[in-house]
């Protein structure tokens, strides 16, 4: 379940002999002036001091930057990975328990034989992101129409054509053809599932990382690992796979932007005619004239917003019948398969 973490190391010594390389600061190119020269650690007999620090080996990406603001301090390091490609060399599948702390051995072996002296199970997690690759039934195409209509709360949504993100800067859940990502890495997909799709949680910042999963160190997460799986289900279902696919709404009726515009001219009352006259039923041919035509004559802004959630929630269910794509099934069953294997 889990992929990448990126841990900020609370207490740690970085010796003379560690081979990390360091930036110097800006050169203002107009008067060769430097920038701003900040401290990054104290190592015996010496500061050192840039614009930021780093050491990237094949699996593990160490970066030191000033704590600007306590300039007298040293740097925060921070030390990011795949916790199944330091185990076992690809992420494709999750890592158990005995996996993820294999991997954290790892890492703490790394940074001892770099001369970075500290303990990576007291580090705080700073990012983390839940995972697992999906066996599905079709292509990822046949999902990709599904994918583009579901919405997050309180956050926007990204379309790539073969990955689609949803998210603000604090999270993000992100849904791609994890073969095809293999595939432009060069990476072997021989004998894994050839429709796989991947779904992802990332917890993009230390802050968020305890608001949703309540850890503070390193040590901490790999003591409950269940509970990363049980937030990432949460989570998942909370903000985009809130419904189960709706049942048949009725058959679409053809014309009804000009019933819709008919009502409208009806007076003040149009949304009422509408409703009785079973609109609400269908789908529009046009969804979005038919919002225009609502913008138009509800008395409110917040009275057209209601009844545009109304529509868009008639249009979902219409869709649920409607065959989409390369796919023999319906909108609704390809969701369906969708949700149930997210939040398995």
């Amino acid at each position: 379940m889990l992929d990448t973490l990126k841990l900020s190391l609370r207490d740690f010594v970085i010796g003379p002999d560690a081979p990390l390389e360091v930036q110097p600061p800006a050169v203002n190119a107009a008067t060769g002036e430097l920038g701003p020269e900040h401290l990054l650690w104290w190592t015996p007999g010496r500061k050192v001091t840039g614009a930021r620090a780093w050491h990237n080996s094949e699996r593990i990406n160490i970066s030191v930057k000033p704590r600007v603001e306590k300039s007298e301090l040293s740097g925060v390091c921070l030390v990011q990975f795949s916790v199944p490609k330091v185990a076992g060399g690809s992420n494709y599948h999750g890592t158990d328990h005995a996996g993820t702390v294999a991997a954290l051995d790892a890492v703490q072996r790394h940074l001892d034989d770099l001369d970075i002296k500290t303990n990576v199970r007291s580090a705080a997690v700073s990012r983390l992101d839940a995972a697992q690759s999906l066996s599905m039934r079709e292509p990822f195409e046949s999902y990709s129409q599904v994918l583009g209509r579901l919405t997050a709360k309180r956050a926007g949504r990204r379309d790539y054509g073969t990955t689609y993100l949803f998210g603000n800067t604090r999270w993000e859940a992100c849904f791609y053809d994890k073969l095809e990502e293999m595939r432009r890495q060069k990476v072997s997909t021989d004998g894994l599932p050839a429709n796989s799709l991947r779904a992802e949680l990332r917890a993009l910042e230390g802050s968020k990382v305890r608001e949703m999963f309540g850890f503070q160190s390193a040590g901490e997460l790999v003591a409950d690992l269940g509970h990363v799986r049980a937030v990432y289900r949460a989570h998942m279902e909370k903000q985009l796979l809130r419904e189960v696919a709706p049942g048949d709404p009725g058959v679409a009726v053809s014309g009804l932007v000009e019933q819709f515009q008919a009502a409208q001219e009806a007076g003040p009352r149009w949304w009422s005619a509408w409703k009785e006259a079973e609109l609400m039923r269908h789908l529009a041919p046009d969804a979005e004239a038919v919002k225009h035509a609502i913008r138009l004559a509800a008395p409110s802004r917040r009275e057209a917003n209601r009844i545009i959630r109304e529509v868009e929630q008639r249009e979902r269910e219409a869709l649920a019948l409607r065959r989409l794509g390369p796919s023999s099934r319906t909108w609704g069953e390809l969701y369906d398969e969708l949700r149930e294997k997210v939040l398995a």
